[in-house]
């Protein structure tokens, strides 16, 4: 049943993005899905704006992508395309949106039904989605809503992301321009500090110091989740470049 649904509303959310998949291409590396990646931070954009008071997760991943094309666009001018490293950056957008696009779009349509999907899939992440999306359902209140939200985030950065970092490292060309990380990883929204500001000198592409960076205190989940609604929003909001290019 579930993988019905979920192709389904995967084929919506790639018809809402207006990419096609067959064209989404992670081994041709970053200059060749440019147009695609673009494509995929203003549908983050547009996915949040329809409901800004619960998606948090999603408002962040569209300003993450301006950290993502601004680092790629800098690194192909030093680095050869395709390599490991731009191969798997655009793999990663490309799990992430196939694992949470279709969980997003059937939210907004039909959220019982999505629990329902969801309660009986095995479930293999830290924080189990069931509970996640039944608790964006059920609750109004912010503190919770930010928890799941920020749950959903673990779940991204440890399940999906981090296995591509370890499979960059065993590539001896792409390994030696991930130092360059730590220095060039600049602040996600204008209300947090650079990685190398939080955690200096660690290594950002490692889960536990990435994290450590999104969830301290005064780090970029904290400070992203104390923002008004309205502040939030015009951030999403903003452009494609203005966001690679801080304006913010």
């Amino acid at each position: 049943m579930i993988a019905n649904y979920k192709v389904h509303y995967t084929n919506i959310a790639y018809q809402n993005a207006n990419i096609l998949e067959p064209e989404w291409l992670p081994n041709a590396g970053y200059k060749a899905n440019a147009a695609i990646m673009d494509k995929l931070y203003i549908y983050y954009q547009q996915l949040y704006l329809k409901a800004p008071n619960k998606f948090l997760w999603l408002g962040l991943a569209r300003l993450t992508g301006g950290q993502v094309m601004w680092g790629m666009q800098n690194l192909c001018k030093i680095a050869k395309d395709p390599c490991s490293i731009t191969q798997h950056i655009v793999q990663i957008a490309k799990d992430i949106f196939e694992d949470l696009a279709w969980q997003h779009e059937m939210f907004l349509q039909e959220p019982q039904k999505l629990l329902e999907v969801l309660i009986s899939e095995p479930n293999n992440k830290k924080y189990n989605p069931h509970t996640i999306w039944t608790t964006l359902f059920e609750s109004d209140d912010a503190s919770k809503v930010s928890e799941v939200n920020l749950q959903q985030l673990h779940n991204e950065q440890l399940s999906t992301v981090q296995p591509h970092y370890e499979l960059i490292r065993q590539d001896a060309y792409s390994k030696k321009y991930l130092w360059l990380t730590r220095f060039t990883m600049r602040n996600i929204h204008p209300y947090h500090n650079r990685f190398i500001v939080d955690v200096a000198i660690k290594d950002v592409t490692i889960f536990e110091y990435r994290w450590l960076w999104i969830s301290h205190a005064k780090g970029m989940w904290a400070s992203w989740a104390k923002l008004s609604e309205t502040e939030r929003t015009r951030l999403v909001s903003l452009s494609n470049k203005d966001v690679m290019q801080h304006n913010w």
